[in-house]
């Protein structure tokens, strides 16, 4: 587990790049991502072989050896959700 903290931990400092903050919640080995509608977070995770940061549910995926390119496209999905009206996030993606 200390792999997937220290990838999420790389991760949320490139985050703050994107201007979004995050939580790394190590009791779940996850990592919090704020979005627009306080409480409604985007999930992410380090997949089992601990080679991609893996988001909503799963379906968005990015190889942890680019972690300034897992931000950006973590970034534009939150950005997305906005204007989406962030429904998506709050079903646990």
């Amino acid at each position: 587990m200390a792999l997937e903290l220290d990838l999420l931990a790389e991760l949320r400092a490139a985050l703050v790049e994107e201007e979004l903050t995050s939580d790394l919640r190590e009791d779940l080995a996850a990592l919090a991502v704020s979005t627009d509608t306080p409480g409604v977070y985007l999930w992410v995770f380090v997949s089992f072989t601990n080679r991609y940061f893996s988001w909503a549910r799963g379906n968005h995926q990015h190889p942890v050896n680019d972690v300034a390119g897992a931000a950006r496209r973590i970034a534009t999905h939150v950005r997305g959700l906005h204007l989406l009206g962030g429904g998506e996030a709050g079903d646990g993606s």
